[in-house]
């Protein structure tokens, strides 16, 4: 997927983006305004009681027996955070400030990640540590610092902990003494900055302008503060290559000096390792690939692959040869392709394919050798070793590459033809995919005593996992060298995390050993943008928008499933980053799912993704979604924070008993990339266990002599689990049970469904879709709680949004100013209770609104009341009536 990390500036500006769109618009029938406003104090939409305040008050946050703890008291600590990001973190005044720390208080938040405090983009908008007008990304801007430390003194009043991000998007020029071909380095120059001393260095010089400082409004350095609870190093990068790619591939494309700089890297690494040039040449060419094998079956053939809202056409006479024509369609890359079906791939053997190609006008294409499965939605840009994207021109070329094949489980593989970008022709003939190649290994006249050993790109399998081993112990080097400086000279007392996870695949297992605890990133449907280079623009994206919660399976478990594989045993995990971007119609899934799952995995932490115009004074905010991660405009997002607040932070979804350890060999490529393919072969065609089992990796990798193997707990694997999937007449629904949460999550439309102490009877509305959720407030079991709250929410959306017929974008028509409008569900509501209730609904600060009629069976213990009438809200509070 395109990078997350300029999520929040270079999306949609607050002035301009609402201008272009009809002024007149009505509330569809059925859905009612729900704007944000700060809750009335001690409501039942107040979360800011969880908060102990001053944050660390308690001591400095330590990790101990794998979970985040106060020093003072041993207090276990569970994280519900938030991102702010660029401008967000630099409010202007104290009082922004303090109305930021407040708002996230109030709404359940008790750490800021503080993201793009280095970004290139906000730098003239007082949005960045460097100095507004320059254009030097070296000096720290005292003003833009004390607005940073202004932020972290009120976010510790309020019992917010600060997270502090260092690398995130810095982005160094010629005018910091860099040559001209840094421009054409990475994004952020990722995977370089590992290994590039000069850039290696300048992060230390960074942390320590930006760790060392006195905060004037606390008196202590965000080194030493206890405020500060995390410090992460590097976001969103590996040096072996992004989330889920194929670890290593192309980096032989980097500019001088960089790769010259990583190249005479690796021609030491192999000089001390292999004692001649014969030593090495041996070692390489022992398993290489025999040559020649054909990887096509009698099954093979090509298909046209045109997502909705596209237009893909075939002719292919044999499966050597395609004609594809690509008709209009929404200018993504991935969602117009071919593919050659049923190919037979076996794991770490090399494999060459070759072709001659043209199209009717120059034209970028990728290639990519991937999983033989249409439904496959782990992620659309994972591959089985080949991913390249190659220029046809309207005359005949010839294209040759060469990978080693990783991640074969499950089903076969196919050769794919990604020709999305633009419409029109393009052919390829002579199609092979063999075995093998003749010229792999070490050749003749190569030396790594000469330095002139290439980064590879016509591997054998051994060359190939030499590369993989390299690169994994120029990260570890990278990560031990950073953390020291961090403790020993600069004095953080933060648990130090380098970057996330599941960037580098397995490898960020091993890169990770040194950090204190295991992060990672999920975003389900991130908008993807049209055009080869894979630009924001605002107005040209698209999303699948269907709801992760009806492509949950026993095998895969949607992206937080994919977590819950890499989660390390014995340390604390967290998620910096997830969010179940706008627009789509099923975001009501993302905080009741998210967080009742993280509650049965046992986590640590959760940071949605972000947080724009937080700050904002009430008259200077249109109400309306500012991006595609806004959270506090979403009704049907932030709607829901004060059940996942307290589910999460209080723990009262119980942890699962049972559970399942992955143990890794080494070296972990000769079977797999990444985790989850080794989840699903030692699995195999098993229930994963995704609810009904802790799932955990062990930190150490196992001998090379000791296979992979997943180890269970004795306990049972159906006890104790408080959520569980069910087939409801419209679809799935996930559906949670414990003593003082319950939730249906999913097609709940037209439809009866019942907890032990919640049931819903739902009408036939809208897309069938929604969440239901009720929590105690006091945290007792819900049937004998002083205060219940019950939140319903289904699709929202701003005013006067445009949908495409597909249903995949509304383009740049995002509606109009004013607050979002929400879908009303219409169902009755079954609570059971030991005494009679009475039931409010709430208005949108949290205050009673008017008292709902509610009915009591006491023979049952059941208090029942209707959402159809009454006043639109998506909240009810439920309370003894002889409460006021």
């Amino acid at each position: 997927m395109p990078s997350p990390s300029v999520r929040s500036f270079r999306i949609l500006a607050l002035t301009g983006f609402l201008t272009a769109v009809p002024s007149v618009v009505g509330v569809p029938e059925g859905w009612f305004p729900w704007p944000y406003v700060e809750p009335v104090a001690g409501s039942a939409l107040d979360s800011s009681a969880l908060n102990h305040k001053p944050a660390g008050s308690r001591g400095p946050i330590v990790v101990r027996d794998s979970i985040f703890v106060t020093s003072d008291d041993g207090a276990r600590l569970r994280f519900w955070g938030c991102n702010l990001s660029s401008n967000e973190a630099f409010p202007p005044d104290a009082a922004t400030a303090e109305r930021v720390a407040r708002r996230l208080a109030l709404g359940g938040v008790n750490i800021a990640r503080l993201h793009h405090l280095d970004n290139p983009w906000s730098v003239d908008s007082a949005g960045s540590l460097w100095t507004p007008g320059s254009q030097d990304s070296i000096r720290i801007d005292p003003a833009q610092l004390d607005k940073l430390h202004r932020l972290v003194a009120a976010l510790k009043a309020e019992g917010v902990y600060s997270n502090v991000n260092l690398k995130v998007s810095r982005t160094h020029t010629e005018e910091d003494g860099f040559p001209a071909s840094i421009a054409q380095l990475p994004g952020f120059h990722k995977r370089v900055d590992y290994y590039s001393r000069r850039h290696v260095e300048m992060q230390k010089d960074f942390a320590r302008r930006l760790l060392s400082p006195k905060n004037p409004y606390t008196g202590l350095s965000l080194a030493e503060d206890p405020a500060i609870a995390v410090v992460e190093i590097n976001n969103e990068n590996s040096l072996l290559g992004l989330r889920t790619r194929d670890i290593g591939a192309g980096l032989h494309l980097l500019p001088e000096p960089f790769r010259g700089e990583l190249q005479e890297m690796w021609n030491g690494w192999l000089a001390a390792r292999y004692a001649t040039d014969d030593a090495l040449r041996t070692a390489w060419s022992t398993g290489a690939t025999p040559v020649g094998s054909a990887t096509t079956t009698p099954a093979s053939r090509w298909f046209a692959d045109a997502q909705p809202g596209n237009d893909v056409r075939i002719e292919s006479p044999h499966t050597g040869a395609v004609h594809i024509t690509i008709g209009p369609g929404d200018g993504v890359r991935w969602r117009s392709a071919a593919f050659l079906d049923h190919l037979r791939l076996v794991e770490n053997a090399t494999y060459t394919l070759s072709f001659s190609a043209r199209a009717d006008a120059t034209r970028p294409v990728e290639i990519v050798v991937g999983r033989d499965d249409p439904l496959w939605r782990t992620d659309k840009w994972r591959s089985r070793g080949l991913r390249s994207v190659v220029t046809l021109e309207p005359e005949w070329r010839e294209h040759r590459m060469t990978f080693v094949a990783h991640s074969i489980v499950d089903v076969g593989s196919r050769l794919t033809v990604i020709a999305g970008h633009q419409t029109g022709t393009v052919e390829l003939r002579d199609v092979r995919l063999e075995s093998g190649s003749s010229t792999a290994g070490l050749r003749q006249g190569q030396s790594p005593r000469a330095g002139d050993v290439p980064i590879p790109t016509d591997p054998t399998p051994a060359q190939w996992n030499d590369w993989l081993q390299f690169l994994v112990e120029t990260e570890q080097a990278y990560v031990d060298e950073m953390r020291r400086f961090l403790i020993d000279e600069l004095g953080v007392r933060a648990p130090i995390v380098c970057t996330q996870a599941n960037y580098g695949g397995i490898a960020g297992l091993v890169r990770e050993q040194a950090s204190d605890f295991i992060d990672a990133h999920c975003y389900w449907q991130h908008p993807d943008f049209g055009g080869s280079s894979g630009v924001w623009n605002t107005g040209h994206y698209t999303i699948n928008n269907t709801p992760q919660i009806g492509e949950l399976s026993a095998r895969w478990f949607g992206e937080f499933g994919a977590l819950a594989q890499l989660r390390v045993a014995g340390k604390p995990f967290t998620v910096t980053e997830l969010d179940h971007p706008a627009p789509s119609d099923y975001a009501a899934e993302m905080y009741p799912f998210t967080a009742t799952f993280a509650g049965l995995q046992d986590w640590d932490g959760l940071y949605t993704f972000d947080m724009v115009g937080i700050g904002l004074p009430a008259e200077e905010d249109t109400g309306a979604l500012l991006t595609f991660f806004d959270q506090h405009h979403h009704p049907a997002k932030w709607g829901f924070g004060p059940f996942a607040t307290r589910v999460f932070r209080h723990g009262l979804i119980p942890p699962l008993e049972a559970t399942r350890e992955l143990h890794v060999s080494a070296p972990f490529w000769a079977e797999a990339n990444h985790l989850d393919v080794l989840w699903l072969k030692h699995r195999t065609a098993q229930d994963i266990g995704f609810l009904t089992d802790r799932l955990s990796v062990h930190e150490d990798l196992l001998p090379a002599d000791r296979p992979t193997r997943i180890q269970s707990s004795d306990t049972q694997t159906n006890a104790g689990s408080s959520a569980r999937l069910v087939q409801a007449r419209r679809g799935q629904v996930y559906l949670v049970d414990a003593p003082a949460a319950s939730a249906f999550v999913g097609y709940v439309g037209d439809d009866t469904l019942a907890t032990s102490r919640l049931e819903i009877a739902t009408d036939s509305f809208g897309l069938q879709f929604a969440a239901v959720t009720a929590v105690a407030l006091d945290e007792r079991p819900l049937e004998e709680s002083s205060r219940v709250l019950v939140t319903l929410a289904a699709r929202a959306e701003n005013q006067g949004s445009v949908w495409n017929a597909a249903r995949s974008t509304v383009g740049d028509v995002w509606g109009k100013g004013g607050p979002p409008v929400a879908e009303r569900v219409p169902a009755t509501i079954r609570v059971h209770s030991a005494t009679r209730r009475a039931v409010y609904a709430l208005s949108h600060d949290g205050s009673h609104a008017a008292q709902v009629e509610a009915s009591w069976d006491e023979a049952a213990r059941v208090l029942e009341f209707s959402t159809r009438t009454g006043p639109a809200t998506l909240h009810y509070e439920l309370v003894p009536t002889t409460a006021r």
